[in-house]
């Protein structure tokens, strides 16, 4: 393990999470209500996509010859796969069905497989900050214990996840010239609207459970976009692990 690489504390980070398991109330009773096969639904494709082996974002970051990166990399594709786990539970607690595939996450896929790693983390990150809007719509669609716990988790480990990947970038575009920044930045923007858009109008079910609006879900992720976009574009190189609140 490499001490002077930026992505030091970040393996440090993962590693020790990597064994925390979840911790929620299974053994409470589920309260069958309106809008369950709605959460069954929307768990299901959201599962499919954390369920991916990573070979394609594990091979590039083999490739940047960062050992530390691409072991941390190895780390957070865990991180997902434990998601996944945690999704299975909720999909089986709420009488879903495990998909094998699904349009929106097959363009996902699509999209990140046909550029390099700065491609790949951009749909990554772009995957990420809608996630923290959905699962916190999530966690207020249905009263169930073991829901919030999952929720709660999973926010917890998303933010963290933004976190890294936005380093990354920082790194990935500390070496491109201003106005190629802007471009590339304003590009990404215009792409997290759009998938915010699919997403909400994909899981209009359990945004109305939650009481929550389309629109507003749009604009929640299109102003974390914002906020995150000021970051990337300073270019900075030395990524600092952020809690994960």
């Amino acid at each position: 393990m490499n001490d002077r690489s930026p992505y030091f504390g970040w393996h440090k980070y993962f590693d020790e999470r990597c064994a925390v398991e979840l911790e929620a109330p299974y053994d409470e009773q589920f309260a069958d209500a309106p809008g369950r096969e709605a959460i069954a639904r929307s768990v299901e494709r959201f599962e499919l996509g954390e369920s991916g082996d990573g070979a394609n974002l594990k091979r590039l970051a083999t490739a940047t010859g960062d050992s530390t990166y691409a072991r941390t990399i190895e780390l957070f594709v865990d991180e997902e796969g434990q998601h996944a786990r945690w999704l299975g539970v909720l999909r089986e607690r709420f009488g879903g069905t495990k998909l094998e595939s699904h349009w929106t996450d097959a363009v996902f896929v699509m999209l990140r497989h046909i550029g390099g790693l700065r491609r790949e983390i951009c749909v990554l990150l772009t995957a990420e900050i809608v996630a923290l809007s959905y699962y916190r719509v999530l966690a207020l669609a249905y009263d169930d214990g073991v829901l919030r716990a999952a929720c709660d988790r999973i926010l917890r480990d998303e933010r963290g996840h933004v976190a890294f990947h936005r380093a990354a970038l920082g790194c990935e575009f500390s070496t491109m010239p201003g106005p190629m920044r802007t471009l590339a930045v304003l590009t990404w923007r215009a792409f997290v609207a759009v998938t915010a858009k699919v997403v909400a109008w994909d899981h209009r079910e359990v945004l109305a459970l939650a009481g929550v609006s389309r629109r507003d879900f749009e604009i929640e992720v299109r102003g974390r976009a914002r906020r995150l976009a000021r970051a990337i574009r300073s270019g900075s190189v030395l990524p600092v692990v952020e809690p994960a609140r």
